[in-house]
């Protein structure tokens, strides 16, 4: 009776912590690669690349379940995993928020050097996040800190203007006001004044056209030179040609009278 009591006793071919453990996995892999696709800002070779280190990660975590000698040391095993996915997702939505951000910056009017410079912020944010991110021991320091550096990323200002371009717009209206200043001032007729004037404001027009359209700040800088030269170029004459002309008249009539 004894030996067959012991003789009975089943031994598992399988373990039923590792089972779980390795059931818990590959749950946290599904979900994970979902939040993956919720990342629409990523590019489809991003968002693989995020799903191959998830599954790196899954390998690694599944091969210390596998080895591991008693229930500590499955759970180590399955918790490491775990953590390491939830970085990887928390990773691929800081790269996320960083593609929205940047796209953002890409689409505004600003130069070239001023988009570099807000790229580069992003680009820092970014880091100490991942920083953050990699340094967490506990799935809840990980979520804060994706949670951080998504908001600090989004928070990124992005100017609705140039501050080049202001500047340079600014320039060639004070050209504009000093030639409508000397304008004003001078003895033509309101007729000519008004032509003249007309003039002034095609060359402001073109400048600010041709500074809006400018990519870096040098073509901002030629833009503003050029704009604020065409308005020094217009000539307000010192006589007007309509009041030469009668006096001209006048005269001629006085002769012939």
């Amino acid at each position: 009776n004894g030996v067959n009591a012991i003789n009975g006793i089943e031994v598992p071919t399988k373990s039923d912590v590792k089972d779980q453990a390795t059931t818990d996995l590959n749950t946290a892999v599904e979900n994970a690669k979902k939040a993956i696709d919720q990342d629409n800002n990523l590019t489809d070779e991003q968002k693989q690349a995020a799903k191959y280190q998830i599954d790196s990660d899954a390998k690694t975590a599944q091969e210390a379940i596998n080895n591991a000698k008693n229930n500590d040391d499955v759970k180590k095993a399955a918790d490491a995993g775990t953590l390491a996915i939830d970085k990887d997702v928390a990773n691929a939505a800081i790269d996320n928020a960083v593609a929205g951000k940047k796209a953002e910056i890409s689409n505004s009017p600003l130069t070239d050097e001023e988009k570099t410079t807000l790229n580069n912020e992003v680009d820092e944010k970014a880091n100490t996040a991942k920083e953050s991110i990699n340094n967490a021991t506990t799935p809840e320091a990980v979520s804060t800190a994706q949670e951080s550096g998504i908001k600090n990323i989004n928070n990124t200002e992005v100017p609705a203007e140039s501050a080049a371009k202001e500047v340079a717009k600014k320039a060639v209206a004070k050209a504009a006001e000093a030639k409508n200043n000397a304008i004003d001032s001078s003895n033509l007729t309101d007729e000519e004044k008004a032509a003249l004037k007309q003039k002034v404001t095609e060359a402001q027009n073109a400048a600010d056209q041709a500074i809006d359209n400018a990519t870096t700040n040098a073509a901002v800088t030629e833009a503003q030179t050029n704009g604020v030269n065409a308005i020094n170029g217009i000539e307000v004459p010192t006589k007007s040609d309509v009041k030469d002309q009668a006096t001209t008249d006048l005269n001629t009539a006085v002769e012939n009278a």
